[in-house]
Protein backbone atom coordinates (compact mmCIF):
# COMPACT_ATOMS: atom_id res chain seq x y z
CA UNK A 1 0.00 0.00 0.00
CA UNK A 2 2.74 2.63 1.04
CA UNK A 3 4.93 1.71 -2.50
CA UNK A 4 1.06 2.72 -4.62
CA UNK A 5 1.33 5.68 -2.45
CA UNK A 6 4.69 7.02 -3.48
CA UNK A 7 4.04 5.95 -6.62
CA UNK A 8 0.67 8.07 -7.07
CA UNK A 9 2.66 11.13 -5.17
CA UNK A 10 5.08 10.83 -7.90
CA UNK A 11 3.09 10.60 -10.78
CA UNK A 12 1.48 13.99 -9.22
CA UNK A 13 4.28 15.58 -9.04
CA UNK A 14 5.42 14.59 -12.94
CA UNK A 15 2.25 15.95 -14.43
CA UNK A 16 -0.19 18.35 -14.08
CA UNK A 17 -2.94 19.77 -16.30
CA UNK A 18 -4.93 22.90 -17.54
CA UNK A 19 -8.10 22.88 -19.42
CA UNK A 20 -8.70 25.31 -22.42
CA UNK A 21 -12.48 25.15 -23.84
CA UNK A 22 -13.23 26.07 -27.65
CA UNK A 23 -16.14 25.76 -30.40
CA UNK A 24 -15.20 25.82 -33.98
CA UNK A 25 -17.83 25.28 -36.54
CA UNK A 26 -20.90 25.04 -33.52
CA UNK A 27 -18.78 21.60 -32.45
CA UNK A 28 -17.30 22.29 -28.54
CA UNK A 29 -13.72 20.58 -27.91
CA UNK A 30 -11.29 21.08 -24.88
CA UNK A 31 -7.48 21.57 -25.55
CA UNK A 32 -5.72 19.77 -21.93
CA UNK A 33 -2.31 21.06 -21.63
CA UNK A 34 -0.07 19.18 -19.16
CA UNK A 35 3.24 19.02 -18.06
CA UNK A 36 6.33 16.65 -17.83
CA UNK A 37 9.79 16.01 -15.97
CA UNK A 38 11.15 12.88 -16.12
CA UNK A 39 14.37 11.68 -16.26
CA UNK A 40 16.55 13.90 -18.64
CA UNK A 41 13.24 15.27 -20.58
CA UNK A 42 10.86 17.99 -19.41
CA UNK A 43 8.64 19.83 -21.10
CA UNK A 44 4.67 20.06 -22.22
CA UNK A 45 1.93 18.80 -24.74
CA UNK A 46 -1.73 19.39 -25.36
CA UNK A 47 -4.06 17.07 -26.62
CA UNK A 48 -7.11 18.00 -28.07
CA UNK A 49 -10.82 16.71 -27.37
CA UNK A 50 -14.08 16.70 -28.42
CA UNK A 51 -16.77 17.15 -26.11
CA UNK A 52 -18.01 13.90 -24.42
CA UNK A 53 -15.53 11.75 -25.93
CA UNK A 54 -12.21 10.70 -23.69
CA UNK A 55 -9.86 9.79 -26.78
CA UNK A 56 -8.13 12.72 -27.67
CA UNK A 57 -7.94 14.07 -31.17
CA UNK A 58 -4.53 14.91 -31.79
CA UNK A 59 -1.76 15.49 -29.74
CA UNK A 60 0.76 18.49 -29.86
CA UNK A 61 4.59 18.72 -27.87
CA UNK A 62 4.41 22.95 -27.27
CA UNK A 63 8.01 22.73 -25.30
CA UNK A 64 10.75 19.65 -24.99
CA UNK A 65 13.96 19.85 -23.44
CA UNK A 66 16.27 16.61 -23.47
CA UNK A 67 19.47 16.05 -22.33
CA UNK A 68 22.14 17.75 -20.03
CA UNK A 69 23.38 21.02 -19.40
CA UNK A 70 26.52 20.35 -22.67
CA UNK A 71 23.96 18.52 -25.39
CA UNK A 72 20.45 19.42 -25.27
CA UNK A 73 17.32 18.58 -27.63
CA UNK A 74 14.80 21.02 -27.82
CA UNK A 75 11.25 21.52 -29.10
CA UNK A 76 8.68 24.00 -29.01
CA UNK A 77 5.33 24.34 -30.43
CA UNK A 78 1.80 26.84 -30.52
CA UNK A 79 -1.13 26.76 -32.18
CA UNK A 80 -4.07 28.70 -33.28
CA UNK A 81 -7.83 28.47 -33.12
CA UNK A 82 -9.90 29.96 -35.73
CA UNK A 83 -13.41 29.52 -37.06
CA UNK A 84 -12.55 26.73 -39.36
CA UNK A 85 -9.93 24.42 -37.55
CA UNK A 86 -6.44 24.60 -35.57
CA UNK A 87 -3.44 24.91 -36.68
CA UNK A 88 -0.09 23.36 -35.07
CA UNK A 89 3.53 25.18 -35.37
CA UNK A 90 6.37 22.87 -34.24
CA UNK A 91 9.72 23.78 -34.41
CA UNK A 92 12.98 21.59 -33.33
CA UNK A 93 16.51 22.46 -32.62
CA UNK A 94 19.57 21.65 -31.03
CA UNK A 95 22.17 23.45 -28.68
CA UNK A 96 25.82 22.49 -27.10
CA UNK A 97 27.30 18.99 -28.91
CA UNK A 98 23.54 17.62 -29.77
CA UNK A 99 24.64 16.75 -32.68
CA UNK A 100 22.30 14.16 -33.64
CA UNK A 101 19.01 16.01 -32.98
CA UNK A 102 16.97 17.24 -35.23
CA UNK A 103 16.65 21.05 -36.48
CA UNK A 104 13.20 22.05 -38.69
CA UNK A 105 9.86 23.24 -38.72
CA UNK A 106 6.54 22.09 -39.09
CA UNK A 107 3.03 23.21 -39.93
CA UNK A 108 0.31 21.08 -39.19
CA UNK A 109 -3.69 22.66 -40.26
CA UNK A 110 -6.76 20.38 -38.74
CA UNK A 111 -10.29 21.43 -39.49
CA UNK A 112 -13.36 20.51 -38.66
CA UNK A 113 -15.46 18.83 -41.47
CA UNK A 114 -19.29 18.42 -42.34
CA UNK A 115 -19.82 15.07 -40.05
CA UNK A 116 -18.30 16.97 -37.42
CA UNK A 117 -14.73 14.72 -37.57
CA UNK A 118 -11.56 16.69 -36.89
CA UNK A 119 -9.52 16.03 -40.00
CA UNK A 120 -5.87 17.47 -40.77
CA UNK A 121 -5.84 19.47 -44.24
CA UNK A 122 -2.03 19.81 -44.57
CA UNK A 123 0.92 19.18 -43.10
CA UNK A 124 4.09 20.38 -44.03
CA UNK A 125 7.97 19.73 -42.84
CA UNK A 126 12.02 20.30 -43.46
CA UNK A 127 13.78 18.73 -41.15
CA UNK A 128 17.63 18.48 -40.32
CA UNK A 129 18.53 14.69 -38.71
CA UNK A 130 21.48 16.07 -37.71
CA UNK A 131 24.30 18.54 -37.72
CA UNK A 132 25.41 19.03 -41.23
CA UNK A 133 28.48 17.05 -42.12
CA UNK A 134 27.75 14.73 -39.09
CA UNK A 135 25.60 12.42 -41.61
CA UNK A 136 27.62 11.43 -44.52
CA UNK A 137 25.76 8.34 -44.85
CA UNK A 138 22.66 9.09 -45.58
CA UNK A 139 21.29 11.91 -48.11
CA UNK A 140 20.82 14.57 -45.73
CA UNK A 141 23.54 16.10 -47.93
CA UNK A 142 21.94 16.70 -50.51
CA UNK A 143 19.63 19.37 -49.62
CA UNK A 144 22.83 21.51 -49.32
CA UNK A 145 24.61 20.00 -52.68
CA UNK A 146 22.28 18.62 -55.71
CA UNK A 147 22.62 15.52 -56.38
CA UNK A 148 24.80 14.56 -59.25
CA UNK A 149 24.20 11.04 -60.02
CA UNK A 150 21.22 8.55 -59.57
CA UNK A 151 22.63 6.86 -56.94
CA UNK A 152 22.72 10.38 -55.03
CA UNK A 153 19.50 11.24 -55.79
CA UNK A 154 18.28 7.83 -54.51
CA UNK A 155 19.79 8.36 -51.15
CA UNK A 156 17.91 11.77 -51.06
CA UNK A 157 14.80 10.15 -52.38
CA UNK A 158 14.72 7.79 -48.75
CA UNK A 159 15.78 10.56 -46.72
CA UNK A 160 12.64 12.46 -47.36
CA UNK A 161 10.70 9.49 -47.32
CA UNK A 162 11.93 8.68 -44.05
CA UNK A 163 11.79 12.29 -42.75
CA UNK A 164 8.12 12.90 -44.09
CA UNK A 165 7.07 9.31 -42.20
CA UNK A 166 8.77 10.12 -38.62
CA UNK A 167 7.59 13.64 -38.89
CA UNK A 168 4.06 13.21 -40.24
CA UNK A 169 4.23 15.61 -42.78
CA UNK A 170 5.69 16.36 -46.99
CA UNK A 171 8.78 17.54 -46.99
CA UNK A 172 9.28 21.23 -48.80
CA UNK A 173 12.54 23.00 -50.12
CA UNK A 174 14.35 25.78 -50.95
CA UNK A 175 12.55 28.82 -50.61
CA UNK A 176 9.40 27.60 -49.54
CA UNK A 177 11.42 25.76 -46.59
CA UNK A 178 12.55 29.38 -45.35
CA UNK A 179 9.46 30.56 -45.30
CA UNK A 180 7.62 27.36 -43.03
CA UNK A 181 10.76 28.20 -40.75
CA UNK A 182 9.74 31.76 -40.69
CA UNK A 183 5.85 31.13 -40.55
CA UNK A 184 6.92 28.66 -37.24
CA UNK A 185 9.23 31.02 -35.69
CA UNK A 186 6.85 34.28 -36.25
CA UNK A 187 4.11 32.01 -34.47
CA UNK A 188 6.17 30.99 -31.59
CA UNK A 189 7.05 34.89 -30.89
CA UNK A 190 3.52 35.50 -30.64
CA UNK A 191 2.95 33.11 -28.22
CA UNK A 192 5.62 34.07 -25.83
CA UNK A 193 3.97 38.00 -26.27
CA UNK A 194 1.05 36.48 -25.94
CA UNK A 195 2.05 35.42 -22.23
CA UNK A 196 3.46 38.23 -21.42
CA UNK A 197 0.23 40.09 -21.98
CA UNK A 198 -1.31 37.97 -19.63
CA UNK A 199 1.31 38.26 -17.23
Amino acid sequence: MKKILIFALTITQLFSASTENITIKHQKFSIVQESYDIYDSKGEFIKLYAEGNSTSLVRLTIKDVTGGCASKGLQDGAYKVDSKGITFYSFWDRSGKAYLEPYGARIQRFEVQKDGQFKKVSSKIYIEATRKKNDDDSGMKYLFHLPKTDIQQAKLDDYILEMEKTYKGKFVFGQEAKELIREVKKALREKIKSRWQRS
